[in-house]
């Protein structure tokens, strides 16, 4: 029975139970992957002879379309492609049949993405009824060459594919940290390489405005540091973006996000006559807000919008929206009193009354609306579109009210997270997947728990158990006032011990729970990502408590939604803040995870076997550099070589494969805490250069480590000698690293990290060599064990030693 845990155990934290159905095809390294693939025996060539025909329709774009696949044919396989173009599809290897002409000048959310691809008997086809379904196509041709001791080639296959949701977006900040035109060329090459089809260009925020207006100059030329986009470059990104199919959509934020209008023209806040603004360097939510009843705001806003909409042709303009701070409003009494005056719903009631009239402005323009969640209110027309950052309960809740939605909760890159919980992240609102009712025969118990933020106040909520007539066990959670959801149970043995995960609404978590009586002990803690909190709590009704019930949800249900209210959701778009990042960073915050978010977009529903997912994941990864350009392993060893000061670099390269950065907000919290204990690291100024700055993400080892603790609970013991190879290796690198690390200013404080891996990895070899001899831990070895463990498992310089969990599942492990 034990070993039947630890094996759900291991698997279940980096899986779902939707990650256990029956995998679709997924026998080629395609990311996204397209929606019906038939794959047979024989090949294509790739070789210098290789020519293309354009058939149909033809346009500069279409042009540039087959003039970008040849090079990066060229790039993947050394091959010159020359005199490429021939006047026949007879003479052709691959043919590129356009139907038509798209439907308008400018992309839309309604153009045809779809295509055909066709290899068979020395030929590829690649048809689209509309050119964008061409530049969709080429990235799966390019995916699919391949290589053996002969030549290049494709397999030969039939391939149907179109998007699952038309909008598949990435926001990126520039405004906290600029980042250079040609990083930003380089991200939208890769969004094409993934298909993705939406640049939202988050220009504009209390730190920066990075945007050149001739009618508002001090706005940038007060807040930018000389870091800004001219007209002619915003221009340049947005023809380049169209010739890859993605469309380009400005955020101009308001009323709130407005600190660095504020420096620049404080006339327009609403704290009232000869008051000024310092130019905002720190993170968070700030007090200046622009004053609905000034008419100077309109007159300001109307010409901020010409110039903007001249700039960006797509059909959609971006408000923001978000965060407002509404004290300067309720301070104000005029303001109070032009909102009695008017009838309105108080402070959300004069956001909207703004809204609405920005609304007008845009349509006058021919522009759509969009916002965040706090843009919604019932006053807005339902042609309005809500992108949504609290999560499923509000894109879900607004789609019922006729709203058109894009979820971005759960695909926010500035924070590190595993893939996994991305992938398994679904735009479409689905409802409650447990039953949370007590039939006759079952019994259950209900915890109360706390567990506090060092930002912010504490997490609150419920967890319920429920055993039924079988001596089956579900679970669910109340979690801080969000909807009911489903706990997948990892261990449950009534009265000891309590594991199981669930995808919060911004993070994986995890309940770790022990039972004291009727208390949560204090070993109890929740798994945020990778950062363990701890948790108390106790019991508060359950079948031993006579007369007592399941709670209510506190947040109610989550949305479930009509086949017609589903057509709502638009689809989901990717955001990365830049708070932690810059130029140098950016792209590492971002790939290869987007390929995984962007297959959420656009791939089947039914497509979600994880395994296959890293599996392909890192295949394309591997491409992604080749093919696309990508530098976020060259950007990330050049920040290891500069930390190595002259050094061998690759003690540092190892370690960071078992190291992670902490996930979620945890390295915002640290830094704001180190902030409010007098350090200065919660603003523009903080130092991107730690180590930890140069990891990646996740760590691809440690999930090999994780299943491989796994397969040795489930019997293989050869297992044993790749764990031992595991530990081996990262128990050379972080010896080697310390005085590295410590040699260095940028690195001094995480010596630490090194400390700490060579005592886990030694704690970690001397279990698998018991297990080699076939003996077992003792209870005092286990615990000795386990309190190393635990105190290795805490942030070290914003990071964490990832190899502590498969330890600590080796440690605990009765086989």
């Amino acid at each position: 029975m034990k070993k039947t845990i630890l094996s759900a155990l291991v698997a279940g934290s980096m899986l779902s139970s939707a990650a256990y159905a029956a995998a679709p095809n997924t026998d080629l390294n395609l990311m996204p992957y397209p929606h019906s693939v038939e794959l047979r025996e024989g090949k294509v060539e790739i070789d210098g002879d290789f020519k293309v025909f354009i058939k149909g329709y033809q346009s500069e774009r279409v042009a540039f379309t087959a003039k970008r696949l040849l090079k990066r044919l060229e790039r993947q396989t050394g091959v010159p492609m020359l005199n490429p173009y021939v006047d026949s599809e007879d003479k052709a290897t691959l043919v590129i049949d356009i139907q038509q002409a798209p439907k308008t000048a400018v992309q839309t959310v309604e153009a045809d993405e779809s295509y055909t691809l066709t290899a068979d008997n020395g030929k590829i086809v690649l048809a689209s009824e509309r050119p964008y379904g061409a530049i969709r196509g080429i990235e799966t041709l390019l995916q699919l060459v391949e290589t053996d001791s002969t030549g290049y080639f494709v397999p030969e296959v039939t391939i149907e594919d179109a998007p699952r949701f038309p909008w598949r977006g990435v926001s990126y900040d520039t405004s906290r940290h600029f980042v250079e035109i040609d990083v930003i060329k380089r991200q939208l090459d890769a969004m094409a390489s993934a298909k993705m089809n939406i640049f939202h260009w988050h220009i504009w925020d209390d730190q920066a405005i990075r945007i050149q207006l001739d009618s508002y100059p001090k706005l940038w030329q007060m807040t930018s540091d000389g870091d800004y986009y001219t007209k002619d470059e915003i221009r340049g990104v947005v023809d380049y973006a169209r010739n890859l199919g993605i469309r380009v959509i400005p955020e101009i934020s308001l009323p709130g996000h407005a600190s660095a209008v504020a420096h620049a023209y404080p006339e327009l806040m609403s704290g009232g006559e000869g008051q000024s603004y310092p130019h905002q360097r720190e993170w968070g939510v700030f007090v200046p807000l622009m004053d609905p009843t000034n008419p100077e705001l309109y007159t300001f806003l109307g010409k901020v919008f010409d110039e903007v909409v001249e700039l960006f042709p797509d059909e959609y303009f971006h408000i923001g929206g978000d965060e407002p701070n509404y004290s300067q409003w309720t301070e104000n009494e005029d303001i109070q009193a032009y909102i009695k005056e008017k009838g309105l719903d108080g402070n959300h009631g004069l956001q909207s009354y703004l809204n609405a009239r920005v609304e007008k402005m845009l349509d006058e323009r021919g522009k759509k609306m969009i916002g965040w969640d706090e843009i919604w209110h019932k006053d807005l027309p339902t042609s309005i579109v809500i992108q949504s950052w609290r999560g499923h309960d509000s894109i879900g809740r607004a789609a019922q009210e006729g709203y058109q939605g894009i979820l971005s909760t759960g695909y926010y890159l500035d924070q590190p997270q595993p893939t996994s919980y991305h992938y398994r992240n679904d735009p479409m609102p689905t409802g409650i997947t447990v039953d949370d009712n007590l039939h006759d025969g079952e019994k259950f118990a209900t915890y109360e728990w706390e567990k506090p933020r060092t930002k912010g106040g504490p997490r609150k909520g419920l967890i319920t158990i429920i055993e039924d007539k079988d001596g089956n066990f579900r679970a669910f959670t109340d979690y801080n006032g969000k909807s009911r959801e489903e706990v997948y149970i990892l261990e449950y043995v009534p009265g000891k011990v309590f594991r199981g995960h669930f995808d919060n609404f911004m993070s994986y978590t995890e309940f770790n729970l022990v039972f004291a009586g009727t208390e949560l002990a204090e070993t109890s803690y929740q798994l945020i990502g990778n950062v363990r909190w701890p948790t108390t709590g106790k019991l508060i009704a359950g079948t031993a408590i006579e007369g007592s019930v399941i709670p209510e949800p506190n947040g109610g249900y989550p949305a479930e939604l009509t086949e017609e209210q589903q057509k709502l959701i638009l689809g989901g778009e990717i955001t990365a803040w830049a708070e932690n990042y810059d130029s140098l960073t950016v792209e590492n915050r971002l790939w290869p995870r987007s390929y995984a978010i962007a297959e959420r977009f656009w791939s089947p529903a039914e497509l979600t076997d994880e395994d296959s997912m890293y599996k392909r994941m890192a295949a394309i990864d591997h491409w992604s550099e080749i093919s696309v350009g990508l530098q976020h392993h060259n950007k990330a060893m050049m920040m290891y070589k500069r930390l190595a000061n002259g050094k061998d670099v690759q003690p540092l390269v190892a370690l960071a494969e078992y190291t992670e950065p902490a996930q979620y907000y945890a390295r915002n919290w640290e830094k704001w805490i180190q902030t409010s204990n007098h350090g200065d690291l919660y603003n523009q100024y903080e130092r991107l250069n730690r180590f930890v700055d140069a990891l990646p993400v996740e760590s691809h080892a440690v999930y090999e480590m994780e299943k491989l603790v796994g397969e040795y609970a489930d019997g293989n013991n050869d297992a044993l000698a790749e764990l031992k190879a595991h530990y081996a290796k990262v128990l050379n690198a972080a010896q080697a690293v310390k005085p590295i690390l410590a040699a260095n200013v940028a690195s001094v404080d995480s010596v630490v990290i090194a400390e700490k891996t060579i005592a886990v990895a030694e704690i970690g070899l001397a279990v698998v060599a018991k297990l080699e001899q076939g003996e077992t831990l003792s209870t005092t070895e286990r615990n000795a064990y386990l309190v190393t463990l635990s105190d290795a498992a805490r942030i070290y310089d914003e990071a964490i030693v990832a190899i502590v969990k498969p330890t600590e599942n080796l440690v605990v492990m009765k086989k």
